[in-house]
């Protein structure tokens, strides 16, 4: 632990608040200085753009990346030499003639394809299978990030210092806190109450909707997992809000079916989606309609299916333009989409996502149906009473271990069912082994994850 933390530990709840302010206040001032307003302007104005102007709009930003690219970054250069591309000439479609860029490669080659690590933002990135990624950003990209963030935002009514609550793994809490029980800082600046992920259960939950009914925040963001588990926590319970919420901003993880639909129950506003990435993907963002759209001018997006043939259902190749430190070009994110086909009325004229897949490596195999994506997987407790929490574990081909945390509704009738759903998707040879545990872990970054595939392909 380093000599600050153990400091920020020390101090009183309100000193702590202070601090917590301070922080927000130096991280605010750089995020929202220099280009931000430019792009936040830039965002708002390219909706109302006609789908020719976006493609042309898009094809301007790509060439102007790609010839950044080509100037600073070794690794793309010789990617782009070898292709036998003449940089000046480089249009979008001689984009497929760049083999893919992998995390492997990220890793392995961070100091070829990093254009200049001096006084850029670090990004780290936990990656599911444990190993980590390090990512620079500039300020300009990173600006340029948050505008586009906080365009999307706004659609919904937020705006900069509207009271949120936010659900993160940061660590907040000391143990005065915890025999207080008191789970959650405050930014006094910018109207942020920061909630511990990782005290959420069945002992605390009631704590966190008695002070969100104190805090009345308009907006709450964060892990869609910890949100939905005191959502569930006050259906059980009859629990209430004694306020209505504007809007509820799901961030880091993959929203299931089931979540949302007990978020807006309990939280009784509307679920609003967005998609990115710690590298720096470009943005897929929910609009007043209730349709997940590209963000055209954020990057380009691909969709190719296991040929790597382009297709409407796929895994996503990306690239994003708010990279220039850390330059991706045709980046295999790991996440699968699937796009939009049939033509439906929107006031944005940006390409529509019918699905966010999730985690390529978020899926269960079996010899008898294949791979069944985070998806399909996140469904099989829709119709089931009692689970408050799962988790699918493979480590073998002809096996898959089911955690569930219950309640007493979870009985025989119930099990069986949920194996049936299970069945459904994973055939009848697989053995399916059903653990209750009394909690699932969180991740070391906080986040929560529904399948863990420890299998090698």
């Amino acid at each position: 632990m380093l000599i600050k933390e153990k400091i920020y530990l020390f101090l009183p709840h309100f000193f702590q608040n202070c601090l917590v302010t301070i922080y927000d206040f130096l991280a605010y001032r750089k995020r929202h200085s220099g280009v931000y307003n430019y792009y936040k302007r830039y965002y708002n104005q390219s909706e109302s753009l006609s789908r020719k102007e976006l493609e042309k709009e898009q094809e301007r930003r790509f060439e102007t990346f790609m010839k950044q690219t080509y100037s600073t970054s070794q690794f793309y250069k010789n990617k782009i030499d070898s292709a036998g591309i003449n940089i000046n000439n480089f249009d979008l479609t001689s984009l497929n003639k760049i083999s893919i860029t992998t995390k492997e490669d990220l890793r392995t080659n961070i100091n070829q394809i990093c254009s200049d690590k001096k006084s850029k933002i670090v990004s780290h990135t936990g990656g599911t299978t444990g190993k980590s990624l390090t990512v620079y950003f500039s300020y300009q990209n990173a600006q340029e990030r948050f505008a586009c963030l906080d365009n999307f935002k706004s659609r919904f009514g937020w705006n900069f210092g509207a009271k949120t609550a936010w659900f993160s793994g940061k660590t907040l809490l000391n143990r005065r806190d915890l025999r207080s029980n008191r789970y959650w800082k405050t930014d006094f600046l910018y109207n942020i109450r920061y909630y511990s992920t990782f005290h959420i259960n069945e002992q605390t939950i009631e704590y966190y909707i008695q002070n969100l009914n104190l805090y009345q925040p308009l907006f709450l963001s964060g892990f869609p997992s910890s949100i939905s588990e005191i959502a569930r926590y006050g259906i059980k319970h009859n629990l209430r809000l004694n306020y209505q919420p504007i809007a509820i901003f799901p961030t880091a993880e993959s929203i299931t079916e089931v979540d949302k639909i007990s978020m807006e129950l309990f939280y009784n506003c509307q679920v609003c989606d967005q998609y990115a990435s710690s590298e720096g993907a470009p943005f897929i963002t929910q609009c007043k309609n209730g349709h997940m759209h590209l963000e055209p001018l954020s990057g380009i997006f691909e969709v190719l299916d296991d040929m790597g043939v382009p297709s409407e259902s796929g895994e996503l190749i990306v690239t994003p333009f708010a990279t220039e430190a850390t330059p991706l070009v045709r980046y295999k994110i790991g996440d699968s989409i699937e796009l939009e086909t049939e033509k439906l009325n929107c006031y944005l004229n940006y390409p529509i996502v019918k699905k966010i897949n999730g985690r390529i490596n978020d899926f269960i195999y079996s010899n008898e149906t294949g791979k069944i994506n985070l998806g399909n997987i996140s469904n099989i407790v829709k119709y089931v009473k009692g689970v408050n929490r799962f988790q699918i574990i493979q480590n073998e081909e002809s096996k898959i271990i089911v955690l569930i945390v219950c309640d007493h509704f979870f009985n025989n009738k119930n099990e069986k069912k949920l194996i049936k759903e299970l069945r459904a998707r994973v055939g009848d040879v697989i053995e399916i082994q059903i653990c209750k545990v009394p909690e699932i872990k969180q991740e070391k970054s906080g986040k929560y994850r529904i399948v863990k595939n420890n299998l090698k392909f």
